[in-house]
């Protein structure tokens, strides 16, 4: 063989094994894994699958759109893990994606117990980790450096519980004198209760009635039947599912009336709680950070509102704005760091600073991390259950066109 043939058969080879390594390196970057953990069995299954409905059409999203732009088109690919609503799991849960899985990031866990076992994982291993939904305070407050929290605490969301009950008899000469607390007893319920007692002496609220109660109760009528005889003006009320459809249904039993019912955003926004109580749900409030009328606002919000609609079968919700929001703040970091390395999307989420683009479905002022790992810029809505719709009534500048808040709730005689 000839020097030029054998000169030329040395550059196709290693022509061949570079090209195939080049090829190598490209497929590994052509996806980012993010594990997410979600009640996805149990009693809050229902919401764990709307938090991942969110979730899934934000990615196709952004698939659809280029994917990662700054790392040449990589795609998001989401691996899910079933925490059960169990604490212990989802830690175990954060270890497996962490160390078997091999994600870049972790995201979840809708259930503030199962978040804060997660976190620590996440922290552990120093895996950035973006809390979905959970509103612990203690989430935040320990000094992780790998945890971030776009939206509500507890204490934000139950503040503005207290303060709306103040607002709303201000503004309509009507005003609450007496407060009922009534909170299961989990770590989101007794979060909220602390608050609420604060708040409560700060508008001059008496406490008629402070009840927690054992979480996915099978019989709660002993606790209407306190409500009923304590005569509370309002009652501020934090619950998942079984125990709020209980709850409900043993208020108008027992015909117990008050001029407000208000809830922090749990078990009455699950798709399961109007097929379940039908119009006994009129006329409660819920306090949140986002709600349906917020797709009137926006050309663009209609636009992802019908798109999640024909994906996922149902409207857009509370939850499922939430987490779709949640993709886009990751999103935002994943293009920041341009890489799938665990710390360079640390250092991502550490400093994005969000006033723009899909994140900003919810009507926050922006999204930026404090650091501690909490996001100070978002704020609340008030919405009210009518003829079984939830309709944003409170502040006025974020209620559709017509909408008022009925204030105080008719009694059950005249409904």
């Amino acid at each position: 063989m000839s020097k030029k043939i054998s000169l030329l058969v040395a550059v196709i080879v290693i022509g061949f094994f570079l090209g195939m390594s080049m090829s190598t390196f490209t497929s590994a970057a052509e996806t980012v894994k993010i594990g997410v953990i979600l009640p996805l069995s149990g009693p809050v299954a229902p919401i764990g699958k709307t938090c991942r409905d969110g979730m899934d059409y934000a990615v196709k999203e952004i698939n659809e759109a280029g994917g990662i732009k700054s790392m040449n088109g990589a795609k998001m690919k989401l691996i899910y893990a079933d925490s059960t609503g169990k604490p212990e799991v989802g830690l175990s849960e954060a270890e497996r994606l962490i160390l078997h899985e091999k994600v870049s990031a972790l995201m979840g866990c809708y259930q503030s117990s199962v978040t804060y076992t997660s976190t620590g994982a996440a922290e552990r291993y120093k895996t950035p980790f973006l809390v979905v939904i959970s509103v612990m305070p203690k989430i935040t407050e320990r000094g992780f450096k790998y945890v971030f929290r776009p939206t509500q605490m507890s204490t934000e969301q139950a503040g503005a519980m207290v303060k709306f009950l103040y607002d709303m008899g201000a503004v309509s000469g009507k005003k609450v004198s007496t407060v009922a607390l009534l909170y299961e007893n989990t770590d989101y319920g007794q979060a909220c209760a602390t608050v609420w007692k604060e708040a409560c002496k700060k508008y001059e609220f008496e406490i008629a009635l402070d009840e927690s109660y054992p979480h996915a109760s099978t019989d709660l009528t002993p606790v209407v039947i306190k409500l009923k005889r304590a005569k509370p003006d309002a009652v501020l009320n934090a619950a998942y599912i079984s125990d709020m459809i209980l709850l409900i249904k043993g208020a108008a039993d027992l015909q117990f009336d008050s001029m407000a019912w208000v809830c922090s955003g749990g078990g009455e926004l699950d798709p399961k709680f109007i097929p379940a109580v039908g119009n006994l749900a009129n006329y409660i409030f819920t306090v949140t950070p986002w709600q349906y009328d917020l797709v009137l606002a926006k050309p663009w919000i209609k636009k992802v509102s019908e798109g999640f609609k024909a994906m996922a079968g149902v409207d857009l919700t509370t939850v499922s704005a939430m987490t779709y929001s949640d993709i886009y703040v990751m999103k935002d970091a994943l293009e920041k760091a341009g890489s799938s390395d665990r710390q360079e999307i640390r250092d991502a989420l550490a400093g994005i600073d969000i006033t723009s683009g899909k994140a900003m479905i919810l009507p926050f002022e922006r999204i930026k991390f404090d650091k501690t790992g909490q996001n100070p810029y978002q704020r609340m809505i008030v919405s009210q259950f009518l003829d079984k719709k939830i309709r944003v009534v409170f502040p006025e500048e974020f209620a559709a066109p017509g909408v008022k808040a009925v204030w105080p709730m008719p009694p059950w005689s005249k409904r």
